[in-house]
């Protein structure tokens, strides 16, 4: 690779999208309106309200391949949900201590919005009985890539 071409790459990194997942996609665009609109603080419960209902219909149609949720209609890749998730109790606590929504000229970013919905499944979890975690073993978990040292947690490989 030419120098050139390096750093043409390293200039448009921005544009070019890294992590794509259409969920993640789908609510970075509904909040953009807010954004844009600069109601970010006002607007925001009624669009994880809106996202909570669009998930909710899409678990009750879960077993029925006859008729497609309007969540999967927007986003053909959505899998299967299996709790329902507290959006706007996640976002609450997210924006409470981040204050995403009180900025003016960074929206939120892809991350942010893979953290309220993984805080979301946290707390979904609180209300039912755990019978099974399951963990990414591509050694992400921690940035030394050391596995669990700890011997009171039971590592099982299926």
């Amino acid at each position: 690779m030419s120098a050139a071409s390096s750093s043409s790459r390293r200039r448009n990194y921005l544009l070019h999208p890294h992590r794509t997942d259409g969920l993640i996609s789908f609510i970075k665009d509904m909040l953009h309106h807010s954004f844009v609109l600069d109601t970010m603080a006002s607007t925001t419960d009624a669009t994880w309200c809106h996202i909570e209902e669009l998930i909710e219909e899409h678990r009750a149609n879960a077993g029925n391949e006859m008729k497609a949720s309007r969540l999967s209609e927007i986003v053909p890749t959505m899998s299967r949900c299996f709790t329902p998730l507290p959006l706007r109790e996640a976002w609450t606590m997210y924006d409470a201590k981040y204050k995403v929504s009180s900025r003016r000229c960074v929206q939120p970013s892809f991350n942010e919005v893979r953290h309220v919905l993984n805080l979301a499944q946290v707390l979904a979890m609180r209300q039912t009985q755990l019978r099974l975690v399951s963990f990414d073993g591509d050694c992400t978990l921690y940035s030394d890539g050391k596995d669990f040292s700890d011997p009171k947690v039971r590592v099982r490989v299926s």
